[in-house]
C-alpha cells in the first residue's frame, strides 16, 4: 500500500493548455512543465497548474465621460498567461494574478479612455473605446507576461437624469424639424 501511494505521488500531468510551475519546499523553480507526464519527488514537490489557455474575464466598473457624465460599464476581457513567464506570475503575483493585476488595470485604462469622450460619443465609438482597451492593458500588462487578446463593451450605462436630458433632447429635434417640414408645406 506504502509503495502504490509513493508511486502516484512521484507523477503528475499536465493538461493541454495549461504549464505546470514546481514549486519544491515552498520555493518556486524557474521554467515550467508543459503538457504531459511527468515526474516530481513525492511529498516534496508540488506542481501548480498555470492556464495558458484564453480565459474570459468580466468587470463591471464606472468611470467620468469628458462632459462629468457616470458611465457604468461591463466589459468582457480575454487575456491569455504567456507560457514562459507563468513560474515568474505565480512566484511573484501568486495564482490569483486576475485580481491582482487584470481587473485593476482594466478599471485604470477604462477611466483614461472613458474621459477622452462625452457621454454620446462613447456610444457611437465603442470601437475605438474598445481598441483603445486593449492597447492601454497590453502595454501595462505584456511585460508582466498577460496578454490580451480581445476586448467587448457588453454595456454601457448612464445615470437616468442624463437618459431623460437625451430623450427629451431628442423629442425637441424631432419636434423641430417636423414644425420646418411644415413651414416648407
Amino acid at each position: 500500500l506504502f509503495v502504490i501511494i509513493l508511486a502516484a505521488n512521484c507523477f503528475t500531468v499536465v493538461d493541454a493548455g495549461h504549464t505546470g510551475v514546481v514549486v519544491t519546499l515552498g520555493k518556486v523553480n524557474e521554467g515550467v512543465l508543459q503538457e504531459g507526464l511527468h515526474f516530481k519527488a513525492p511529498f516534496v514537490q508540488e506542481v501548480v497548474k498555470i492556464d495558458n489557455r484564453i480565459v474570459k474575464l468580466e468587470v463591471d466598473t464606472e468611470a467620468f465621460s469628458k462632459d462629468l457624465q457616470t458611465v457604468s460599464t461591463t466589459l468582457a476581457i480575454n487575456y491569455r498567461v504567456d507560457t514562459s513567464k507563468s513560474y515568474s506570475i505565480y512566484k511573484n503575483i501568486g495564482a490569483s494574478y486576475e485580481s491582482v493585476l487584470v481587473t485593476p488595470a482594466v478599471n485604470e485604462v477604462l477611466k483614461a479612455i472613458t474621459a477622452q469622450y462625452t457621454a454620446e460619443e462613447s456610444v457611437t465609438n465603442r470601437s475605438l473605446i474598445s481598441d483603445g482597451l486593449i492597447a492601454g492593458l497590453n502595454d501595462k500588462l505584456n511585460s508582466i507576461g498577460l496578454y490580451i487578446t480581445d476586448v467587448n463593451i457588453i454595456n454601457f450605462d448612464f445615470s437616468e437624469a442624463f437618459i431623460t436630458a437625451i430623450e427629451e433632447k431628442q423629442v425637441a429635434q424631432q419636434q423641430l424639424l417636423k414644425a420646418e417640414t411644415e413651414k416648407q408645406t
